[in-house]
């Protein structure tokens, strides 16, 4: 995928034996216009560098906004059990806080990203106290696969900024009917997009008219869409 944002690697220090991989994605007039910064986590089964994450950090960093994706540290360390939630949220913490640290050429303005486990942990920080213009919610991991009567949502209904959930009606980690359920008493603004057949990580049947490029541009869409509406003057 060509971009014209200049993709820069870099490394998070998160603790003395910790630092992370990451992407920088700069744009090309960058800093300019609203100043938005953009941080990406990836979900339980994958790194930073799965298809959507990619896709989606390349486009926003070419429609201007600074963009960061950054490893877990067990996805870091070639592991597939994911850390604990408190080492989960402080690798997060720790991506933002380098996004953040130039303060002249800083995002003024902060949207996290979370596709599965990493917007369970973009969501936990956000409900812990960090500043977000926005949250983002790919395929949000409402409940354990089998059980929807087991939500876990209690971070959710402690989030004040605007949040947009991005859902496939086949992901079996959230059943639409709980999420609207949930999305009906949390008393921030909350935006629902439905991905027709999208599984949990928008793949589609290979019957199904669409294609996955197809799927991954409908959710940059509705992604830019959101940004725009939530960052933009005033």
């Amino acid at each position: 995928m060509e971009t014209t944002a200049k993709m820069e690697p870099v490394q998070i220090p998160v603790t003395p034996e910790v630092t992370l991989s990451g992407v920088l994605g700069i744009p090309e007039w960058w800093p300019t216009g609203q100043r938005v910064g953009v941080v990406i986590a990836h979900d339980t089964n994958a790194t930073m560098d799965h298809d959507l994450v990619v896709t989606l950090h390349r486009a926003l960093a070419d429609r201007g906004d600074l963009t960061m994706r950054l490893n877990f540290p067990y996805a870091e360390a070639g592991k597939k059990r994911p850390d604990s939630p408190a080492l989960l949220q402080r690798a997060l913490r720790a991506a933002v806080a380098y996004m953040m640290s130039n303060p002249q050429k800083g995002p003024a303005r902060l949207v996290l990203v979370g596709h599965g486990l990493g917007g369970r942990v973009a969501a936990e920080v956000v409900a812990q106290g960090m500043k977000s213009h926005a949250l983002l919610l790919l395929n949000y991991p409402l409940h354990p696969v089998g059980k929807p009567g087991k939500i876990r949502a209690e971070a959710l209904f402690r989030i004040i900024c605007p949040m947009l959930f991005i859902q496939g009606t086949k992901d079996p980690t959230c059943r639409l009917d709980r999420l609207r359920d949930v999305l009906r008493r949390i008393g921030a603004p909350t935006t629902l997009q439905v991905v027709e057949d999208a599984d949990h990580n928008f793949g589609v049947a290979k019957r199904s008219p669409r294609t996955l490029e197809d799927v991954h541009q409908e959710v940059i869409e509705w992604t830019d869409r959101f940004i725009n509406r939530v960052t933009g003057p005033g």
